[in-house]
């Protein structure tokens, strides 16, 4: 299967179609069964991120809902990655099965950007799971967007999974996966400019 860069897409409010992208493929080009799927909706005055699948969780212990936790990506979670048309930041959002989220913004990949507080940030997140299915929901305000001089309107994004299995270890898949290199979701300069849906 050919690993071409697949553009995350952006519905505005009130769009009619649900405007889920869905992912079946990881980074091995192995089928994710059942796949996992994405959207991002462009709402008032904030992005509204969702992630979800029919599977069963595998969720940090002791993280909550709503709640600012590191480390999600050790266990089941949806990330977006976030940028302006400059290259220069980037933000990534972590988002797990049952709300609970992290963020942080890099000059350079994983090189984090001095001074800003990303659990300080108006976020609001939810999520529900049990043991068929999950589904999660952040909503980011624009403003943090525009303060880092981005364009709500302009994005590039990437919206990404980290599946952990039942032996520990890891699956990862990307709208923005890269033919013959290892997973690594951290490339800003390969993300798509976002699809804006009316």
């Amino acid at each position: 299967m050919s690993k071409e860069q697949t553009a995350c897409k952006i519905w505005r409010e009130g769009a009619v179609c649900g405007g889920m992208q869905w992912l079946a493929r990881d980074w091995e080009g192995t089928q994710v069964e059942p796949p996992i799927g994405f959207s991002m909706q462009m709402g008032e005055g904030e992005l509204v991120l969702r992630a979800q699948r029919e599977a069963l969780a595998r969720v940090q212990p002791g993280s909550q809902g709503g709640a600012f936790t590191p480390l999600l990506w050790k266990y089941d979670v949806a990330e977006f990655f976030l940028r302006g048309e400059d290259a220069k930041p980037y933000m990534e959002i972590n988002l797990a099965p049952n709300g609970a989220w992290w963020a942080a913004v890099f000059d350079e990949p994983r090189v984090e950007h001095p001074g800003f507080d990303a659990a300080a940030m108006a976020v609001r997140s939810r999520g529900l799971c049990d043991d068929r299915r999950w589904e999660a929901e952040l909503r980011l305000p624009l403003a943090t967007l525009r303060e880092l001089g981005w364009d709500p309107e302009e994005l590039r994004a990437s919206a990404c999974a980290v599946l952990r299995q039942k032996d520990g270890s890891y699956r990862y898949a990307s709208t923005s996966m890269q033919v013959g290199e290892k997973p690594d979701f951290h490339r800003p300069w390969h993300w798509p400019t976002v699809q804006m849906q009316s």
